[in-house]
């Protein structure tokens, strides 16, 4: 009789070992895992779990920060540019990108400045067409550049999964 009580008392020690292995877990860690849509799988380790939270809180920042910068920013520059391009005199074709527009109201600006020599009025307006330009510039790199860290992260991210899955 008393193999059976120990046997008994064995099984549960191995059940309790089986709960635990599934929710070391804080509940902490699993209530942000839930809200950010993560499922809580057997065996995740505190650390794997503060890593998933942590890649998809980065994702999301970055994609909500491409998302505000990139809607209005974005489509601003364009109409910036498409308006100092006809400041300047350059036609601009619908399927035209800033870049294209910015390197043609670059041509079109130094085109100017050879033809106004000694003309200080037309230099001073060439001027500032150049100032715009070089504001508009800076704008397009500063989005092309939050692009590229959001595409970067991106790729991160994916490389991680990859070699969580074991692909």
């Amino acid at each position: 009789m008393t193999t059976i009580s120990s046997v008994s008392s064995t099984s549960s020690g191995i059940g309790s070992v089986v709960s635990q292995k599934s929710s070391h877990l804080s509940e902490t860690t699993k209530a942000q895992l839930e809200a950010l849509g993560i499922a809580v799988t057997d065996g995740m380790t505190e650390a794997e779990a503060k890593q998933k939270i942590a890649e998809v809180q980065a994702q999301r920042q970055a994609q909500n920060q491409n998302n505000q910068q990139g809607n209005s920013s974005e489509s601003e520059l364009f109409s910036d540019a498409k308006a100092l391009a006809s400041q300047v005199g350059v036609s601009v074709s619908s399927d035209s990108d800033v870049s294209e527009i910015l390197d043609d109201i670059g041509v079109k600006l130094e085109t100017m400045l050879e033809q106004a020599q000694g003309d200080s009025q037309k230099l001073s307006e060439i001027s500032s067409y150049f100032s715009q330009l070089q504001s508009l510039d800076e704008q397009n790199d500063s989005i092309q550049s939050s692009q590229n860290s959001l595409y970067g992260a991106m790729n991160m991210i994916s490389t991680s999964n990859k070699i969580a899955l074991g692909l």
